[in-house]
């Protein structure tokens, strides 16, 4: 039988992975036998939200903050990271006022705490919205007539029930991201968003998006924390048609990302991936060159091969016996121009990206357009 330990590993790689899901039932199985674990509580609170389940995002705070008044021993940052789960599922909840309670109660437990500075700000944005009341004035209040004499009670016909209004159902949007040597970059697919409708803000940590889509209802993406270290003053974002596009400078040039949040325990280096040869664009890459794969087909295969087969082992002979600048300028090449074209040459394909190159006759088109 799977212990607490493993099903919280196994739910926290599922969320890694995106797969919310099978990160509930990962996280629910886990609190079926242990209900006293703050930080998984915290977890599921987090996956309820990316699935759009705010209420239970909310009784999962709450639960969590029961926990640590039951725990003098727990660091105070878990009870700052619960009040800041409490006033985030508050604020999709749009209960302003507790949101922002809970919010102020996480800054003075933990003032650092990623992400906190956006959400204060978001919070105070929607309550400065509220119309003001306006007190009457004492001379207002003594011009006002005296009441009348009470009339003889009727009893009124029961008034129909006010119908409220909808709340704009969850919107589920895609997000993908690839990676370069330099940055981050995140695809976030909103359709004909407004610019002044995006806020976006970067920590050294963290991310957090917030859109108010054209259908009413609101979109957020909290990646707290970074798989890595990013450099908010060189990260960058742009507004399009189809979609919105975020590029996080990484801190770490070269760092190839195995996740983009959470504990990441396949990072790489560049280089390393140069002379293993696999794809530097983990999600979004559709078709990454396998040269590991091809070096063996070579090895395996003596008898003369023609067409795409004699190409590839050509190829994979190339790199077998390339040195590690000749690896990085095949591997850099074939990738950035789509399959497009194939460089050995170091000192040209390192001075820029390699645009693609259609064969004659065809012509080159962004996906969707």
């Amino acid at each position: 039988m799977a212990t607490v330990q493993d099903l919280f590993a196994q739910g926290s790689h599922a969320f890694t992975d995106e797969d919310y899901e099978e990160a509930l039932n990962f996280y629910t199985k886990a609190i079926e036998i242990n209900a006293t674990h703050v930080e998984i509580f915290l977890k599921r609170s987090t996956t309820y939200q990316k699935l759009g389940k705010d209420k239970e995002a909310y009784e999962d705070a709450l639960k969590a903050l029961e926990l640590v008044k039951e725990k003098p021993s727990v660091d105070v940052s878990v009870e700052a990271k619960a009040q800041l789960r409490k006033g985030v599922a508050a604020y999709h909840l749009q209960d302003f006022d507790t949101a922002k309670e809970a919010l102020e109660a996480c800054y003075v437990l933990s003032p650092e705490q990623r992400t906190l500075s956006s959400w204060m700000r978001k919070v105070d944005q929607e309550i400065a919205k509220r119309p003001k009341v306006v007190a009457a004035t004492p001379a207002a209040a003594a011009a006002a007539p005296a009441p009348t004499p009470a009339a003889v009670p009727v009893t009124p016909a029961a008034a129909p029930i006010p119908t409220l209004a909808a709340t704009p159902a969850a919107v589920r949007v895609r997000h993908e991201w690839y990676q370069n040597d330099a940055y981050v970059t995140i695809s976030v697919f909103i359709k004909n968003a407004k610019k002044d409708a995006v806020e976006i803000n970067f920590t050294d940590n963290a991310l957090s998006v917030s859109v108010k889509m054209p259908t009413g209802s609101d979109y957020s993406l909290e990646l707290d924390p970074l798989s890595h270290a990013v450099v908010p003053s060189e990260s960058k974002y742009e507004v399009l048609s189809t979609k919105i596009e975020i590029q996080l400078k990484k801190e770490r040039f070269a760092l190839k990302w195995g996740a983009l949040e959470g504990d990441d325990t396949n990072a790489t280096s560049m280089a390393t991936i140069a002379a293993g040869v696999t794809s530097a664009y983990p999600t979004s890459s559709r078709k990454a060159k396998n040269w590991d794969a091809l070096e063996k087909e070579a090895e395996k295969e003596e008898e003369k091969a023609d067409g795409d087969k004699a190409l590839n082992q050509l190829f994979a002979q190339i790199y077998k016996d390339a040195d590690d600048n000749t690896k990085r300028a095949m591997m850099k090449s074939f990738t950035e121009s789509n399959g497009t074209c194939l460089s050995t040459n170091w000192d040209e394909v390192g001075k820029g990206t390699v645009e693609t190159r259609p064969p004659e006759g065809m012509v080159a088109r962004k996906y969707n357009s």
